[in-house]
């Protein structure tokens, strides 16, 4: 017969300490002091082991019954019952770590290009860490979590809204295989966001006609008294090197040959995690020149004069200052859709292919495609020979739009 609350109310201190059996190895040790400890004697491997369960009356007899018996539980597997309060400390410690914790260590172990990786962490320590740091990773609901995700859906951000959805949704499984949560309250939550416009994306952002060249690459280059000298130099950078924000954002020194006049992209900082070299036209040379005169001493070539710790430009500001650019014919910003950052790319794809450029030599230095597919048809130094004279022509065509309404033809350079 095991005990009784009665019974166990009722002992009183002896001379000596005694045991109140409850059956099974479990029994309440009563000390000369009168203190009253409940205690679990095992046999595992043949040894002998006691388990100190806990204090009466914190530890109530039904609460110490289920102790005892997830106790015997562990013993019938092979372990010490120890390790269940070596676990209640390890899962209360990990309770208390916030979700930049969990994030961090998620973040750690993908295998990203670095300036994707960086991007991504900057992207999850702007929207997601402020707002997930003020509590628990435990008392998130999928309620709380959007409303989070909305701030960006809300200010236009969807697809950012979107990839922090899945960043989310891959931190808290593994929080749930931690055992800190019981389910993934991220795990459908994409599903709740707003959806981008992909179409809209195709048609927007990008800029063709001549004419309109023409306007935009005079704008660039009368900005605002108020435009950092840095960006507006990033701005003018854009269109004669084809490369992704990303790879102008993060573009370092240390990239730039002036004497073979290129920039050496390593494999690492691309997204087709291929290198790649970037002819530089003499107008190109000249503006980087001019820049390095400012920022030379960093490592990164557009730094902002506003930043303390020479981190380079942020990943919306060229695209913003894009945005501020006022309409010559109504003296009012142009505002979203006339031109983003990524869509000097598509400009200069579009009107090299309408002037007759070689696609092949277009896609490679748009790093769309390796120079090896189509070794057969050119050999190395052919290849870089036509990159170098497609981008010193480019160049000189910009700027003949830019001075000249009559100019369309393509006026190659020479050697």
């Amino acid at each position: 017969m095991g005990l009784t609350a009665t019974a166990i109310k009722n002992a009183k201190p002896k001379e000596s300490a005694y045991k109140l059996t409850d059956g099974g190895g479990l029994y309440l040790l009563v000390s000369v002091s009168g203190s009253r400890v409940w205690r679990y004697d095992y046999r595992l491997n043949g040894k002998r082991g006691t388990y100190s369960i806990g204090t009466y009356p914190d530890i109530s007899l039904k609460a110490a019954r289920e102790r005892h018996r997830e106790a015997r539980e562990y013993v019938a597997n092979g372990k010490k019952p120890l390790q269940i309060k070596q676990n209640q400390r390890a899962n209360s410690q990990l309770n208390e770590k916030r979700f930049s914790y969990y994030a961090k260590q998620w973040f750690d172990k993908q295998n990203l290009a670095k300036a994707t990786s960086e991007t991504m962490w900057q992207r999850i320590d702007k929207n997601l860490i402020p707002f997930l740091d003020k509590k628990n990773v435990n008392e998130f609901t999928t309620l709380d979590l959007l409303n989070v995700l909305l701030i960006m859906s809300d200010r236009g951000a969807k697809e950012t809204a979107i990839k922090m959805a899945s960043v989310l949704r891959r931190v808290y499984n593994e929080i749930l295989i931690l055992g800190v949560v019981e389910v993934n309250p991220a795990a459908s939550i994409a599903e709740l966001l707003p959806k981008p416009d992909f179409r809209l994306k195709e048609n927007f952002g990008h800029i063709t006609s001549p004419s309109e060249i023409r306007v935009l690459l005079q704008l660039i280059d009368n900005p605002s008294v108020r435009q950092d000298f840095v960006v507006t130099q990033a701005l003018k950078l854009m269109p004669l090197v084809f490369l992704r924000p990303k790879n102008i954002r993060f573009l370092k020194w240390e990239y730039i040959d002036f004497i073979e006049k290129r920039i050496n992209i390593p494999a690492s900082e691309m997204k087709t995690n291929k290198a790649l070299a970037v002819p530089l036209a003499k107008q190109a040379m000249q503006i980087l020149k001019d820049t390095q005169q400012l920022t030379g001493n960093e490592e990164y070539v557009f730094v902002s004069h506003y930043s303390k710790n020479g981190q380079p430009i942020s990943e919306n500001t060229t695209t913003a200052a894009l945005k501020r650019l006022i309409n010559p014919d109504t003296n009012e910003m142009f505002g979203t859709g006339y031109m983003t950052s990524h869509g000097f790319r598509h400009m200069a794809s579009t009107r090299l292919n309408e002037l007759g450029f070689d696609s092949d030599v277009i896609e490679i230095q748009m790093s769309h495609i390796s120079g090896d597919k189509i070794r057969a048809t050119y050999n190395k130094a052919e290849l870089m020979d036509k990159r170098i004279d497609m981008m010193q022509s480019w160049a000189d065509y910009l700027d003949n739009l830019k001075t000249d309404n009559n100019v369309i033809s393509f006026k190659r350079a020479t050697a």
